[in-house]
């Protein structure tokens, strides 16, 4: 038989064909092998903030409502993985009253544990991470929250997953910490609380046999790991209220050492604690004069305290001149210490000795105001109602003078007192809300000043709001300019 080329080549051209058929089906399988198996989208994070602590509105969680808070777990993605970061509910009833475990206006016989509207769920900033995408999520149903920093846009993420099954057990851990935090028991012992990068411990007074436990600042430590000396730099913090009557005839002082209070209702979370403090003062004869009510809110770096003055009749009818001062006292510990204000950005140091430099600071109101140094750092704020502000004199004061002695005080002199003063002499009746705030940066002192990024990070917190993104629906972070407790009181 004749053989020729094409007859040779033939077969095994057709042997080629299905060889490389065969092999592009296997490449085929292999890519779809590898999709099937591939590692979800990520989308990397890129908010720059880290400090704020979050508060989501229950009715922004519209698939979730009315979910047991047992079957709901919070992740974010850190490093290629789903993983549980701290959270909490916070229940409130329909009418905005959070539900508080302990006190005399305790309501915890309210709680049902499922996700309301009216809710909160509470979490850090700084515990949110990448984007992921559905089919990395821990089970199918789920939320993805979204947050903004509206000045750069840098954003950042977790999820609110649904677990229909038994739902993974919630991480042990507390970002707040609150010592004794039953303050019915063991009345002598003060009221303590712990953050990442503080720790305070309230004031005991005592009248007769009976103990009252504070608010009222007696110790301010900043741990070691926080960028402090884990020392005690208080002397107090002092809180001295006046009353001249009949155009000066009669005056009335009272300070932290004469004032009573105490602790009406309380929660202790994970995120956060809240309660409702009461303060008065001891009278002649043992009586009590009005109790002052106010909020706080514990956060790991932030405590905020709304509070209301109300004001029933004009107070000069009888009352002439009225006022309140209160600031940190600092002990021998605090000295080199580094004060700064908008009236002092230069900064001046705290030695107990006051310099021209530092007898020339204005005393103009000033919205906020920072001590730091290797000891600790605190930034101090009080925002005051605009209808009150334009009826009262509102200065801050620095004394910085061991000579000036405004007891009653355990270390002689003023070292680094920062006093703010609200005095009125007119005030339509009414109710005025004012606000303390305490922020306490980690690492905040540098040899040559301080973190001023960090200061601006922290005042952001209630001055540039994250954006909260759920579902297409928007809202701000409200988590320094909380509601009331107890709506109307």
């Amino acid at each position: 038989m004749k053989t020729t080329i094409k007859s040779v080549l033939a077969p095994a051209l057709a042997l080629a064909l299905l060889a490389a058929g065969a092999m592009m089906a296997q490449d085929k399988e292999s890519e779809g092998a590898q999709n099937a198996g591939s590692t979800p989208a990520i989308t990397a994070a890129t908010m720059p903030r880290e400090h704020d602590p979050i508060q989501v509105p229950g009715d922004m969680l519209e698939s979730m409502l009315g979910k047991d808070f047992a079957s709901l777990r919070l992740f974010a993605c850190k490093n290629g993985k789903m993983e549980q970061i701290v959270y909490q509910f916070d229940e409130r009833l329909p009418d905005g009253t959070f539900i508080m475990d302990l006190g005399e206006k305790a309501n915890a016989d309210k709680h049902n544990n499922k996700l309301d509207p009216q809710d909160y769920l509470i979490f850090r900033l700084g515990d949110t991470g990448d984007r992921m995408a559905k089919e990395g999520w821990p089970a199918p149903e789920g939320l993805e929250i979204e947050l903004k920093d509206p000045i750069t846009g840098g954003l950042s993420y977790c999820y609110l997953i649904l677990f229909e099954g038994a739902a993974p057990p919630e991480l042990d851990i507390d970002t707040v910490v609150l010592e004794h935090w039953d303050p019915w028991k063991s009345p002598e012992l003060p009221f303590i609380v712990s953050g990442k990068s503080y720790r305070i411990e309230g004031l005991v007074n005592r009248f007769g046999d009976k103990y009252y436990k504070t608010a009222i600042n007696k110790s301010f430590i900043v741990p070691k790991d926080a960028g402090g000396s884990g020392e005690d730099i208080l002397d107090c913090q002092k809180m001295r209220a006046y009353m001249e009557l009949f155009f000066g005839k009669i005056r009335v002082d009272k300070t932290e050492y004469s004032m009573i209070g105490g602790i009406d209702s309380l929660r202790h979370g994970k995120v956060r604690g809240y309660g409702r403090q009461w303060l008065t003062v001891k009278l002649p004869l043992d009586i009590e004069s009005s109790r002052i009510y106010s909020d706080v809110f514990t956060y790991d770096r932030v405590i905020v305290s709304p509070m209301q003055l109300n004001i029933p009749i004009n107070p000069d009818a009888i009352i002439t001149r009225a006022g309140i001062e209160f600031g940190y006292d600092f002990n021998e510990k605090g000295i080199g210490m580094r004060f700064y204000s908008p009236n002092c950005m230069d900064g001046v140091t705290i030695d107990g000795k006051m310099t021209d430099k530092e007898k020339a600071i204005p005393e103009d109101w000033v919205p906020w105001y920072l001590v730091t140094g290797p000891q600790g750092s605190l930034i101090f704020r009080v925002k005051i109602e605009k209808a009150l502000m334009e009826q009262s004199v509102n200065k801050l004061t620095y004394i910085d003078d061991l000579e000036q002695k405004l007891e009653p005080e355990d270390v002689p002199g003023s070292i680094g007192y920062a006093r703010t003063n609200i005095e009125v002499t007119s005030v339509k009746p009414g109710k005025y809300d004012f606000q303390i705030e305490w922020y306490f940066p980690p690492n905040f002192y540098k040899q040559d000043g301080y973190d001023k990024q960090m200061l601006k990070d922290f005042l952001d917190i209630k001055d540039a709001p994250i954006v909260i993104s759920i579902g297409g629906k928007t809202a701000k972070n409200m988590s320094l300019s909380p509601e009331k407790l107890i709506p109307n009181k």
